[in-house]
């Protein structure tokens, strides 16, 4: 796979049901890096964001729960600021499986 083709997004949620709760969570432990505890950071090509919309909109209730996906570009993504532990992640050839 071309390092070129992934993107890098910020994904954020606020579920209200424990269980679906921790069903999203797992479900971005798949995708991604978890940097706070409901916010993962995760490299994805078009494809793999598209099929996570739809796998988070089985699981969630648009009334009551809110997930939100931001699109970093590489100049936002280096403007970056951590204040405190951790650092924002990075993507490299061996990181592809």
């Amino acid at each position: 796979m071309n390092i070129s083709s992934y993107s890098f997004y910020v994904i954020s949620y606020d579920v209200v049901d424990d269980k679906k709760r921790y069903k999203i969570a797992k479900l971005l432990e798949g995708k991604g890096t978890r940097v706070q505890k409901s916010v993962f950071e995760c490299y994805l090509t078009e494809k793999e964001i598209i099929r996570l919309h739809k796998d988070i909109m089985k699981r969630i209730d648009p009334k009551t729960d809110s997930v939100r996906i931001y699109l970093l570009c590489k100049r936002c993504k280096a403007a970056i600021s951590v204040l405190g532990n951790g650092v924002p992640q990075e993507l490299s050839e061996y990181d592809i499986l």
